[in-house]
């Protein structure tokens, strides 16, 4: 009796997280004519039907859909891409909303460590997924933004899956894999958080920032080689030889540190960088603008 009845409460529960989906899955239209659509996983991350995922090169972020439950192809709004980035947030309705659940916990992805266990399957738990690294070089190029590579055992998931860490908090989502079939990228949940930023503001539009340095990606230290005239960084007084140290805050210790550092400033708001001139510590205010690129 008292088996039967753990029996009866187990399947009810397994069937009330079975119930709801932890993303949905969308189709992108390519971005070239004749070329093929692009499936991904979105998530929900408020009540609202704000549907993150990411539009990978080639698909056209302006062309997603999703198919209702009579097998109809629907239009999703697109709120904001990012180029960079390629994160998307898109607008499901109301509709399609039912039987999704909602990821509203945001986590650090800045404090995963080699080994640490993520999920990203809810329904198969059991199947953990590991971090190997934080990867900011990639085929010995310098990456626009640091990602998280990941060990999972079932093959790769699709991109825009969200990654949990074992507090269910969101910290990443499926980029795209590696050399190997159980190795995979994931975008840092702080971009997510970055590019919300301009739909807060009414922009609506993703804008890389700028500060108008150059720096020697060959040094092993963050050195600036150049500063633009009339640049936010050279109205804020940073010069050539000038050693960074430490942006927002954030400590940096070499030049793809930096570039990941540019990639989250905000134009308008300024940031604080700690520098090192010749023996001189010295804090700096330098106030980012939208690169000249995107105006």
């Amino acid at each position: 009796m008292l088996k039967t009845w753990f029996s009866i409460i187990f399947l009810t529960l397994l069937s009330s997280v079975l119930a709801f989906s932890q993303s949905k899955t969308l189709s992108f239209a390519s971005a070239s004519k004749g070329g093929k659509a692009y499936e991904a996983e979105g998530t929900l991350i408020d009540s609202k039907g704000t549907l993150v995922t990411i539009a990978l090169v080639g698909a056209d972020p302006t062309k997603a859909t999703v198919k209702n439950a009579k097998g109809e192809v629907m239009n999703l709004k697109l709120v904001i891409h990012d180029p960079v980035s390629r994160i998307t947030i898109l607008e499901l309705p109301q509709s399609e909303r039912d039987g999704v659940g909602v990821v509203n916990m945001i986590g650090d992805s800045t404090i995963l460590e080699p080994g640490d266990a993520v999920i990203t399957n809810l329904i198969r738990r059991n199947e953990v997924s590991r971090v190997v690294s934080h990867v900011k070089r990639h085929n010995g190029k310098v990456l626009p933004l640091t990602f998280v590579r990941i060990n999972h055992p079932v093959g790769l998931q699709k991109a825009g899956t969200p990654v949990l860490n074992t507090k269910d908090e969101l910290v990443a989502f499926v980029f795209q894999q590696d050399s190997s079939d159980k190795t995979m990228f994931a975008l840092p949940v702080e971009v997510l958080t970055n590019v919300k930023h301009f739909v807060t503001e009414g922009v609506g539009v993703f804008k890389p920032c700028w500060i108008g340095v150059s720096m020697d990606h060959l040094n092993d230290a963050p050195v600036i080689i150049g500063v633009r005239p009339s640049a936010p960084a050279k109205k804020a007084g940073l010069q050539k030889n000038d050693v960074v140290l430490s942006i927002g805050g954030k400590k940096v210790a070499d030049y793809p540190s930096v570039v990941n550092a540019f990639y989250y400033l905000q134009a308008g708001q300024p940031t604080e960088f700690k520098i090192l001139r010749g023996t001189k510590l010295m804090n700096l205010s330098v106030t980012p603008e939208v690169n000249p690129l995107y105006k």
